[in-house]
């Protein structure tokens, strides 16, 4: 059978088919699965790569910056803190807030008696500061006519502080005695403000401008003309300035009768508080200011009580090292004329003899620091 088949095979002419060997058609199929998958990786390749943005260098498409394009863009830097942001040439407090000036101009004034009318042209500052004593003996006409010159300085300072001095109360206290006031209204604690409203009178109170703490304290009615009688207990921690009309204890408070118008209980409040300034007046030929440079203080009595010689009254020394305070300046600028008379011989009207003293605040990362102008 087989042999027949194979001669009819044969007629005819026609060629013979070979037969694949065996298993050929799997490995064809296989390469041809190969082959698909190799071109369609390619293609994820090709198209994954011109995504990642690397396609060709004409392409300029700046795409966002993704997880899938990271590595195709420069990294953003990383935003600065706005409170750590360049201020060339400003004065930033962090969170926004204005620290206020590094430098403030403080004028301090005293015992002008009436006659601060001629005390010239006062020079300008921030801040003016009266330590006591506007007035000869207080009386309305007096207190009106230095509160109307106060109100001619209200464009010229942005703030004016006024305590008041034992002379300011004499006229109160003749008319307490006459039974022509009441003791309830004279101690009023707003009674001198009433008369001074062109200033902001500090009767214990603390006054907080221009990044300064201010505390002040004067005399009162029914006192006499050595002491205050202030104990200064309530003169808070952390103030800067000290108003006072008296003296501390040992300080510009020699007279020719010894110590005289000082208090014990400042000197110790001093001592407690530590302000970097304390202001007063009140023994006129005491008048002279200290200022610590480094550990040692600077500066001493002024006093004259003659115009023709350079000798100060009573000269003495300056506080201990360790006293807290940066500028002692007790300016009593009207003159002293029992004192003078003794001296020269002459009586003399009173007049001005002091010029007001700047003292200049300057701010320093440690806080604020201060220095007196001679």
């Amino acid at each position: 059978m087989r042999g027949s088949q194979g001669c009819r095979s044969g007629q005819g002419g026609s060629k013979r088919t070979p037969k694949a060997p065996p298993g050929l058609g799997i490995q064809l199929s296989s390469m041809a699965f190969l082959r698909a998958s190799l071109t369609a990786f390619l293609l994820a390749v090709a198209s994954a790569e011109g995504t990642n943005g690397t396609a060709t260098a004409s392409s300029k498409t700046e795409l966002p910056v993704n997880a899938t394009n990271a590595k195709a863009v420069d990294p953003v830097p990383p935003i600065a803190d706005k409170t750590e942001a360049s201020t060339a040439g400003l004065k930033v407090k962090r969170g926004g807030q204005s620290q206020g000036p590094d430098v403030v101009r403080i004028l301090h004034i005293s015992d002008t008696h009436s006659l601060h009318r001629s005390t010239g042209n006062l020079p300008d500052a921030d801040i003016l500061i009266h330590s006591g004593d506007v007035a000869k003996v207080g009386s309305e006409s007096e207190l009106g006519d230095f509160n109307d010159w106060l109100g001619s300085l209200k464009g010229k300072y942005k703030h004016i502080l006024v305590i008041s001095g034992n002379h300011d109360f004499w006229d109160t206290n003749w008319r307490l005695n006459r039974g022509h006031i009441s003791n309830e209204v004279a101690q009023d604690p707003a009674y001198f403000q009433h008369r001074i409203t062109n200033a902001r009178v500090l009767n214990h109170d603390l006054a907080e401008v221009m990044g300064l703490k201010i505390w002040g304290a004067g005399w009162h009615p029914r006192r006499g003309d050595s002491r205050s009688g202030n104990n200064y207990a309530d003169i808070p921690e952390g103030v800067d300035i000290v108003v006072t009309h008296e003296a501390p204890f040992g300080i510009f408070d020699m007279t020719g009768g010894g110590h005289w118008g000082s208090s014990t209980a400042l000197l110790d409040a001093i001592y407690r508080t530590k302000p970097k300034v304390h202001l007063f007046g009140h023994i006129h030929e005491q008048r002279g200011h200290w200022t610590k440079a480094g550990s040692q203080y600077q500066g001493g009595v002024e006093y004259r009580p003659s115009p023709y010689s350079g000798q100060v009254f009573r000269p003495n020394g300056p506080p201990p090292q360790h006293y807290p305070v940066e500028v002692e300046s007790n300016n009593a600028m009207a003159n002293q004329p029992s004192v003078d008379h003794s001296w020269t011989g002459v009586w003399a009207p009173q007049h001005i003899v002091g010029r007001p003293r700047a003292i200049i605040a300057r701010r320093q990362p440690d806080g604020w620091h201060f220095a007196s102008e001679a």
